[in-house]
């Protein structure tokens, strides 16, 4: 049933805001809107008399008259759900970044390069996605877009010395919702096309076509959104990708010699039952461009499949890893024509059908688009397997950095919070490099994170529950995870431990105290907190409501990481009251869990009784330094007697790594490495060179596989921040484990870490760079007993702190800025 029309209504009342989701409370103490937003908040407009609460695609237009090209044209726009832009005919951008409807952002562009003197038009296509349910109804409607109500808001600064104007969205513009594109239909990750070109009556993109039939817009209520502030991500990239490489195509009379580079294929003629297969060459997250010739009433399919077979292959099903693929159909008019992919989809390979009629294609492209991330890390070992590896987790991480860290590119591109906390920004840490506003690189960019942890922080319900994942309407099982929870808290300490900058911190502090809170309140008469079990296959209570180890162990930490944050903000009480809470939960569980005979943890108390010792309740004490130091020795061995015989997916090895590496023995060096090779070399060796996210292929591009790449760069070359930025310190241990090479790139806060070690049966010797400003420790690892070690020429005696870094594995130097050259050699010198 149709709404009153917004002309009459304005959509604004306080009925219609909580609705919408607006009686949620926007995050405390969030950055002041800026002068532009408010502006832009009160030149919200729609047309009159269509459903707000129904998909729809409206294209709007406004024509203005320019004597000159301005020195200046700085577009600031937005729109509910999402918009593509185009200026005179030219694609210009499309957005906006995912956003809770509490705390909109605004995207800034410089358009002066696509204005001209005489006509010109802004036209923008608004597309309110929308499955006609209510906000808080569940169901998986999208991952990336929440319901809410349709509006489009835009301001046109024109400057030079002369003169100075401003183009707003008001009752001028004009809007059709008479368009090519129809609604698709709900989809939980990417939005398909259904698009019908016969629908077209001109290029309405264009300055010279005619809209004086189309309806005027009205102004709308922007009291419905809360406060519109600046984007605070970086525009994403767009990237060509290519060449495409023809590996199938079935035509009536011949079948030209593949595999072709598409550009020498076309133009060809495609009929109906007939397609054509393309191998991109990578992973892509990309919309297409096509441009071809057809007959009025052809209809084409267009999809991206992860993987594919070349004729005659038959080595594998791929049924399970596309079956999430979507298909774009479109209904072509008459003649020559392009046709560019209203969403990006993920993939490897492009499949283009015929269903009817038939075309000419003259050219189709794919535009990646990601965000403007620079690959600046390196590795290369003597091992190849390891080289491979590391470089599918890099690839997998650049594909899934969207305007969020997105947990896959295909089936759910869903801002999951701890794929992102423990694994893809860490990769991107490591080995990437984000643009700056002023253009020169931002390493340790958390502009990323940061945006996750303020959409996490509003997602907060009102009994004080983060979600696992947000911006979406998604209520299920996996609406609300209490581990991940956990991560929250923990991750903006490191986000502060990282920046510096405490800004978020204080912003995110109420919501922080309110879930922690929640934990609180849920412990039972043994001091134990019950909820649900680390939500990971593979853990043997995963799911199960009870007073489990994981869990325990997750809250000890986010208590004591509480406790530093309130430190920092100077809540002496809070800081008290957080680490005694820490203290004792840690003595419950050391009471309540602790096997002694066995030197282990069981996984929990489930109906009153103990259950099963567990790797994951091990695994994770020592994580969140939950084992007392008497008892340290014992369950580190314990472990590592277990280590195999608990099933675990990627995700857990980002725990289980870092564990067997604060061992720091050369057998537990050895067992990250071997697992490595053993359980990752089928990723490395796929078709798409890219990471899963379980140890079989189903979901091929996932950002929770990458996690050796974290390890290989910060572990392996062992270059590591030591410490908050703040100290200006650096780490460097390697964990060769064996291996007679390794060298590569680490980026760190401080900029890259160039470092590369080489060992033989004479010793061992490395080279590394040292950024300005900073000091570094570095720790050569001795195989035998006399060593000696030379650095830049000169004999240097161990560092004091040498104790600190098992002195029995390692020679430790303190450095200074600067490239140096050591040599280790065994024997007395």
């Amino acid at each position: 049933m149709m709404r009153t029309p917004l002309g009459r209504l304005l959509l604004g009342t306080l009925a219609t805001v909580c609705a919408v989701g607006l009686c949620r409370h926007a995050t405390a103490d969030a950055p002041p809107a800026d002068a532009i937003g408010p502006a832009l908040q009160q030149s919200m407009i729609w047309l009159d008399a269509l459903p707000v609460d129904r998909e729809v695609y409206v294209a709007f237009r406004k024509p203005f008259q320019l004597d000159r090209v301005p020195q200046q044209a700085i577009l600031h726009l937005f729109a509910d759900s999402r918009y593509i832009l185009w200026i005179n005919g030219r694609y210009v951008e499309r957005g906006p970044c995912r956003f809770d409807p509490i705390q909109p952002q605004y995207d800034t562009l410089d358009v002066r390069r696509y204005l001209r003197s005489g006509p010109n038009v802004l036209a923008v296509l608004v597309h309110h996605d929308h499955d006609g349910k209510k906000p808080e109804e569940p169901g998986d409607f999208s991952g990336r877009i929440m319901r809410h109500v349709p509006g489009l808001t835009a301001r046109l600064e024109l400057a030079d010395a002369a003169d100075r104007q401003v183009i707003a969205t008001d009752a001028t513009w004009r809007g059709n919702a008479h368009t090519r594109y129809l609604p698709s239909g709900p989809s939980w990750a990417s939005i398909p096309d259904r698009i019908d070109a016969r629908r077209d009556d001109g290029d309405w993109t264009l300055p010279e076509y005619n809209d004086s039939a189309w309806p005027k817009t009205v102004r709308i209520d922007g009291r419905q959104w809360g406060p519109l502030r600046r984007r605070q991500i970086p525009l994403l990239r767009e990237t060509e990708v290519g060449p495409l490489t023809a590996i199938q195509c079935t035509l009536a009379e011949t079948t030209p010699k593949l595999p072709a580079p598409l550009s020498k294929l076309c133009p060809v003629s495609l009929s109906a039952g007939q397609e054509l297969v393309l191998d991109a060459g990578r992973f892509f997250q990309a919309y297409a461009l096509l441009d071809f010739d057809a007959d009025e009433g052809t209809e084409l399919e267009l999809k991206c499949p992860q993987a594919w077979h070349v004729v005659g292959d038959s080595s594998a099903d791929l049924s399970g890893i596309n079956r999430y693929v979507l298909v774009n159909h479109y209904t072509a008019r008459s003649g020559r024509q392009q046709y560019m992919s209203g969403d990006t989809f993920g993939g490897k390979y492009v499949v283009l059908s015929v269903r009817k009629g038939q075309i000419r294609l003259h050219d189709l492209k794919l535009i990646d688009r990601l965000y403007p991330y620079d690959v600046v890390g390196r590795f290369h070992s003597s091992d190849d397997k390891l080289n491979a590896i590391w470089q599918a987790g890099v690839d997998t991480i650049r594909i899934c950095s969207e305007d969020a860290y997105v947990d896959c590119a295909v089936r759910e591109r869903v801002e999951w919070l701890a794929d992102a906390v423990m694994v893809a920004h860490p990769v991107t840490r490591a080995t990437m490099v984000g643009p700056s506003d002023d253009g020169r690189p931002y390493y340790g960019d958390p502009r990323l994170l940061r945006n996750l942890l303020r959409h996490i922080g509003q997602s907060q319900q009102s009994d004080g529950r983060v979600k696992a994942h947000h911006p979406s309407n998604r209520w299920d099982i996996h609406g609300f995870i209490d581990d991940y929870a956990c991560l929250w808290i923990q991750a903006i300490r490191t986000n502060y431990d990282h920046t510096g900058d405490l800004a978020l911190a204080r912003e995110l502090w109420p919501a922080v105290t309110a879930q922690l809170q929640w934990f609180l309140d849920r412990r039972t008469e043994r001091g134990l907190v019950r909820g649900r079990e680390f939500v990971y296959f593979g853990n043997p209570l995963a799911y199960q409501v009870c007073e489990g180890a994981t869990l325990n162990a997750y809250v000890v930490g986010a208590l004591r990481d509480a406790a530093e944050i309130a430190r920092l903000l100077e809540h002496p009480a809070d800081q008290a009251r957080y680490a005694q809470a820490a203290d004792a939960l840690q003595a419950a569980i050391n009471d309540q869990l602790w096997d002694e005979t066995a030197g282990a943890y069981c996984g929990a108390i489930q109906d009153g009784k103990r259950t099963a010792l567990t790797l994951h309740a091990g695994m994770l004490c020592l994580y969140y330094d939950v084992v007392p130091e008497a008892r340290r020795q014992r369950v580190e061995q314990w472990v590592l007697q277990n280590f195999d015989k608990e099933g675990a997916m990627p995700y857990q090895y980002a725990f289980f790594f870092n564990v067997l590496y604060r061992i720091n023995t050369d057998a537990a060096d050895r067992l990250v490495l071997d697992t490595i090779r053993r359980r990752w070399s089928p990723m490395a060796d796929f078709q798409t060179k890219t990471t899963w996210e379980g140890f079989s292929p189903g979901e091929v591009c996932h950002e929770a596989g990458a996690v050796p790449t974290i390890f290989l760069s910060s572990y392996l070359l062992g270059v590591r921040v030591d410490g908050p930025i703040a100290r200006r310190r650096l780490l460097i241990e390697p964990r060769l484990a064996g291996l007679p090479s390794a060298e590569g790139v680490v980026a760190t806060e401080f900029g890259p870490v160039p470092v590369s070690w080489k060992s033989d049966p004479q010793g061992l010797s490395f080279d590394v760079e040292i950024p300005a400003d900073v000091a570094a420790s570095v720790c050569v690892p001795r195989r035998a007993q006399p060593a000696s070690l030379v650095v830049d020429g000169q004999p240097a005696a161990p560092s004091d702190r040498s104790t600190e870094t098992a002195a029995s594995r390692y020679l430790r130097v303190e450095l200074l800025p600067g490239r140096h050259h050591g040599e280790l050699r065994e024997g007395t010198p």
